[in-house]
Formats: structure tokens, sequence, C-alpha cells
């Protein structure tokens, strides 16, 4: 599936959204608006006799795609013309991503601007720390879209306390219940608000017959290895999103009271057979395909997942219905983990490519112009007449395939939060889902170590996270009880756990000072 980027509604009015969708139409029509491509140039041409040359940027991406983006694709030179730029893009799988980028580095030959998918990766913090990218923190307060970004997420990418790049936004808080609405219905219940409603449909899911067909064949939830779900549950627990602070102490979010709490109500679920019992096991793609066909009532997922994914449900029961569920009251009230730090990949700019103060500030001018409401409606939307038309005023999808072909292949140029979007004739749960990502932000519980660097974890994370990893599965599966779990947590401070703590907490008290 193609990894998109978080778009949110924008809440315009009726009217502002006439009056944006016709600037839509004019924006994205071939050949664009002359007087708003004049302005694009970060070097300035109107009044100009004579249009300077393009600002040539060299840039490494990544695809999801097949195949990479085509080097004519429409939409590239809409955003070349818009911005005033000739974009010279290095393609990479995203498969192959992370190798490539650290190929490039020790090559030397780097783009000007490079998109870092693990910008907290012990290479990429050692060249940051070696001085090897610009740190533009002081410089975004001169850009319209850039002085906006969200200060939580600019904390989330920094290193030592200073920004290196450009985040590519997602929704702060992202994750939430996929269900079958028709299910719902056939056993008289409605959507969760609570743990124990959550707890209720599951067990209605897994043994009154939701699907009528007289036998006992559906699991109110489908879990796979990764338990996707765990974390969204933990959450809801009142548990920390994957560190917390005790006692003055940036620690781990398993050493605490609500992690256990989120294990018991697993294991609930395992005992009483209300998950897949080989969820250990399975991957997660497993997921959709119980949903799809119609062995599990629900799964714990982004919400956008919704949009993708279960073409097969329809096609086997076109009845079927899907719904999606995002608050949940628990101890502490409706809580949400905030979804990979709020962003996906940054944007840095290697000093050996980008030589002086000025290059850097053009660079910076470009992606402002990137995050303008024209460029975020193209990657919205599309092409009008091609990828959309208006209806009553608002763009509406005509071809779907093609825009997943045009704009979906070119995705991953795209980093705004899609705040400036026109609001369009999306389906009902597409609404739906947007409305979540805009409320559930207030509800998004940070990670307080989400900045700071641990050199234990980068060398022994993978055995560590393994400990706990495998005691987390034998609790539920009821290998081990409470005493084992804790023999697991002392296994894991001492082969490395304490200094892991201790390398946190001394950032995080250096930080608060």
């Amino acid at each position: 599936m193609t990894e998109r980027s978080g778009r949110q509604a924008s809440g315009w009015s009726v009217a502002g959204a006439i009056v944006l969708a016709a600037g839509l139409l004019a924006g994205c029509s071939q050949g664009g608006d002359e007087s708003a491509n004049a302005s694009a140039s970060p070097q300035g041409t109107v009044g100009s006799a004579k249009p300077m040359e393009p600002l040539k940027l060299s840039m490494m991406n990544m695809y999801y795609s097949a195949e990479p983006p085509k080097a004519d694709n429409e939409a590239v030179k809409m955003i070349e013309e818009y911005t005033g730029t000739k974009l010279d893009i290095t393609w990479v799988p995203n498969s192959a991503y992370n190798d490539k980028i650290n190929a490039t580095i020790a090559a030397g030959e780097l783009p000007q601007i490079m998109m870092i998918a693990s910008n907290k990766s012990q290479s990429i913090v050692n060249a940051v720390k070696s001085g090897m990218f610009w740190e533009v923190g002081p410089y975004l307060k001169e850009y319209p879209n850039l002085s906006k970004l969200n200060p939580l997420v600019l904390n989330n990418i920094a290193v030592d306390g200073k920004t290196y790049g450009i985040f590519r936004s997602r929704p702060v808080a992202r994750e939430g219940i996929i269900l079958r609405k028709d299910w719902l219905e056939s056993v008289g219940l409605s959507e969760p608000k609570t743990i124990d409603d959550f707890y209720g449909v599951i067990k209605a899911f897994s043994t009154k017959d939701p699907d009528k067909n007289g036998k006992n064949d559906t699991f109110g939830m489908y879990e796979g290895r990764g338990m996707n779900g765990f974390q969204t549950i933990l959450g809801w627990y009142g548990g920390p999103n994957l560190y917390g602070v005790q006692d003055d102490k940036i620690v781990p979010d398993f050493m605490s009271k609500e992690y256990v709490d989120a294990l018991k109500f697993y294991k609930r679920l395992y005992d009483e057979k209300l998950i897949n019992q080989d969820f250990a096991v399975v991957p997660g793609t497993k997921r959709q395909e119980a949903i799809n066909q119609g062995n599990a009532g629900l799964i714990i997922s982004t919400l956008d997942d919704v949009n993708a994914g279960f073409n097969d449900l329809a096609k086997a029961n076109p009845k079927a219905e899907l719904d999606v569920a995002s608050r949940i009251k628990g101890p502490k009230g409706e809580r949400l983990m905030l979804f990979n730090g709020g962003y996906v990949g940054t944007y840095m700019f290697p000093k050996t490519s980008v030589k002086t103060e000025k290059d850097l500030k053009n660079i910076l001018g470009f992606l402002d112009k990137l995050a303008d409401a024209k460029m975020q409606n193209l990657f919205e939307w599309g092409v009008e007449g091609k990828h959309y038309k208006v209806e009553n005023g608002k763009p509406a999808r005509t071809d779907g395939k093609a825009y997943e072909t045009d704009i979906n292949a070119i995705y991953q140029l795209r980093f705004d939060d899609g705040a400036l979007v026109t609001a369009g004739e999306d389906a009902s749960i597409v609404k739906k889902y947007k409305q979540m990502f805009k409320d559930n932000a207030a509800i998004a519980v940070p990670n307080p170590a989400e900045s700071f660097q641990s050199a234990t974890l980068a060398e022994k994370g993978s055995e560590l996270t393994k400990i706990i990893q495998d005691a987390r599965i034998k609790f539920i599966m009821g290998n081990i009880d409470e005493a084992g779990w804790n023999l697991a947590l002392e296994q894991w401070r001492k082969g490395g756990g304490d200094k892991i703590i201790e390398e946190y907490t001394t950032q995080y008290k250096a930080f608060k000072k």
C-alpha cells in the first residue's frame, strides 16, 4: 500500500470553498496562472523584462509504486512552473532507500535536498553532529508556510535541541478502530465509547453470530505478530507513548502499571478466544484479509486505511459496511498516541552541495512555495478536468486510476499537513476520519524522549527489544505470569536498559534547564 501523507479537512466555509475552488481551477489547469508563477520564483521575476532562469535543484526521494515516476510527470512540471525551479529528482524504491542514503553519504556525492527516512538512526545523528547538514531552525520564521510548522514535531526531529530539516507531516493522532458497522447493527450494539464497550463489541462479534450464518466462526478482533493495536490500547489505559517520566527519570512504557493493564486486556481476549489464537506468528497484512474474508469484525489501524485495502470485502459481500471509531475513554480520559512523532521522513540539506546561506534560503523558499494552497490542492486533488471536477463549488474525484498513476506516484514530495487543502466531495467515511484527524490532535500523547538519542539503544536495541516482545507474547498466552514479566524487565535492565534510561534522563534534565 502506498504510504500517504496525512491530510486534514480544512473546515472552510462553503463560500470560501467556492472562491478557493475557482483558484484551484485556474491553478491546477495546464499552463497555470502567470502572475502566480511570476511571484513563485524564489529569485523574483515580476516586472523583469527577461524572466530569470529557473532555480536548479537536485533531490533524492523515495517511491512506493512499481516503477519510479516518469520524467515527464505532468504534476512535477506544474510544480516546477509554480515554484520557478528545474528539479533533478533521483527516485529510489522505498525498499532500498536507507541503503541508498548510506551509500550516497559514503560516496560523498550528495544532492541538495535529501529526504532522510530514518533521521534518528545513529549514522544520520552522527552525520548531523559532524556538521554535515545545515541547521535550519533560525531561518524558518522568514517563510510564511515554514514558520507555521508544528513546534511539537520540530522538537521531535531535533538533535541536541536544534532543527536540521523540514519534516514530512503526518496526522499526529492517526490510529483508531476500523470495524464492521453492519455487524454492530446485527448484534444490537453501537460504536464503543469506553474500554468496556470495546470489549463488549469484540465479545459480541465473536459469540453472537454477527454474520448470521449459524456458525461460531468469527473473531471479534484480528491481530498480527506486530501487535499493531497494543500501543493504542495502552494509550486508552493511560500509558506513556514509548517513554514516560517517573521520579524525574525517562523510563520505557513497559515499566508502567498501565502497560501491564493492557497486557491483561489482551490476555483476556486470548483466553476467551475473542482474537485469533495465532496472532504471535501471522503477518500484520492478514488483519485486512480477515476483515475482507468475513472472519473478523474489527482491527486497530491507521484510520485512513479504511479507504484502501478493503475492496475485496465489497466484492465478496456488497452489503458489508465499514465504519471508524477513535475516541475510547479510559482511566485518564480520551487519549491517543502521537503517531510516529507526527512525521515520516525529513528533508535535509548537505553543506557539501548547499554551499552558501543564499543557496539554503533558495531551497527553503522552494519548499515554502511547495506548501502553498495551490500546491497542496495539486497533491490532494490532482489536475482539474483529468483527476477531479468541481461540483457545487467543491472538487470531486473523477478518475482515481489516473490520480494513482500521476499524483500518488510523486506523493512523497509532499510535506505539508493539508491544512490549506480545499474541502471536497469526499465519501462520508473519508470525511469522518479526516475530521477525527483534526479533532484528535488535541488528545495526542507525545513521547518525551522523541528528540533524544541513546548510544546504548543504537548498539543493543534489537536484542533488548526482543526480550520485551517475547515476554509480552508469553504473558498474553499464559506462559509466564507477572513474576515472569518482572524477571524479563530485570533482564532488560541488566542487559543495557539501565544505561538507556540514564542516557535519556541526562538529556531530559539538560533539556528542562
